[in-house]
């Protein structure tokens, strides 16, 4: 069967010479399960740490190799294979890319020379990295936490008295997401505005950010993430700040919208594959927090359904190398 490449949030201080160490617990037993999913199915399945990929040393993408490969099947590193010997790779987890852009798009012009299937695709990767995606699906008629310019916050919200979140338009688990009340409080990201997007506070935040996750456009599980309860100013829902995790089961409602939704980012010439759609519950109806196709962590044991998961994202990406074999 098929070689297939995960790149994962290595902890390098716990790797050893028989056991790959992930960083977060709520990836790693992920991963795991959906590396057992594939080895299943007959794969052969290895893991990488992005910053092993030699892109310094070797000019040519097509010779570019990894330093260290992790051979899952033998629990062992292994001698580094060569990348056009994958039929598939998954650009899962990458610690610290969002620090390192140029190098992290060189990694992904790479696996787009030398292997058949990347998960996401490449466009999609590229087009999601950026959160200014939130105003082309305003533009498009989606129901949208409102995104504006820090410039145009200032004007609309903050000097109304309507408070908005700050966040950059490159960045992940909350790092220098802020809550702005007031025009003071923009003075942490002075002069760097225009690396920043503005979205309009949802109060409701704090009764839970809903994450659903998909393959392709088929709902699989779902999680409500729900701030620090001890800290009435905490709006961020990540573990590390105090948040928890719940399993949680959607409506027909928000199936429906989740599922709209990703067509919607579909039709901006983006494949839709690997998926997590976070949102808030409002009068309204859902509204988006963030549309999640690069990165995402899926809470797939959170909902006891880690091994059910790792099955059905093995079968969807053999179904995947299958349809491109075909090409």
């Amino acid at each position: 069967m098929a070689n297939i490449l995960l790149t994962l949030a290595e902890e390098v201080g716990k790797t050893t010479g028989t056991h790959f160490a992930v960083r977060y617990a709520v990836d790693e037993n992920d991963c795991f399960d959906f590396a057992a999913g594939l080895k299943a199915l007959g794969h052969n399945v290895f893991f990488v740490n992005w910053r092993d990929l030699d892109l310094e040393n070797e000019p040519d993408p097509k010779k570019v190799q990894f330093s260290r490969m992790f051979d899952y099947q033998n629990s062992c590193f292994v001698k580094p294979l060569a990348l056009s010997d994958f039929a598939l790779v998954f650009v899962y987890k990458m610690e610290g890319f969002y620090f390192d852009l140029p190098r992290f798009f060189a990694m992904v012009s790479t696996f787009e020379k030398n292997i058949p299937v990347v998960v996401n695709d490449p466009v999609t990767i590229r087009h999601n990295i950026d959160k200014s995606y939130l105003f082309q699906l305003l533009d498009r008629g989606v129901s949208v936490g409102h995104p504006y310019t820090v410039e145009e916050a200032v004007k609309q919200r903050l000097k109304q008295n309507l408070p908005c979140v700050i966040k950059p338009l490159f960045g992940e688990r909350g790092n220098k997401v802020l809550l702005a009340k007031s025009v003071d409080d923009l003075k942490e990201i002075e002069g760097g505005e225009s690396e920043f997007i503005a979205q309009e506070y949802m109060p409701e935040i704090r009764d839970g950010e809903k994450s659903l996750a998909y393959l392709g456009f088929d709902f699989q599980h779902a999680v409500v993430k729900r701030p620090n309860a001890q800290n009435s100013d905490e709006f961020r829902c990540n573990e590390s700040l105090g948040g928890t995790v719940a399993i949680y089961e959607p409506t027909a409602e928000e199936l429906e919208y989740c599922q709209d939704l990703l067509k919607v980012y579909e039709s901006f010439g983006c494949p839709i594959h690997f998926s997590r759609v976070d949102f808030v519950t409002t009068s309204g109806g859902p509204k988006l927090v963030e549309v999640e196709l690069l990165n995402p962590s899926v809470y797939a044991n959170y909902s006891n359904k880690g091994q059910q998961f790792g099955a059905s994202i093995a079968k969807y990406f053999d179904s995947l190398i299958r349809v491109k074999e075909k090409v």
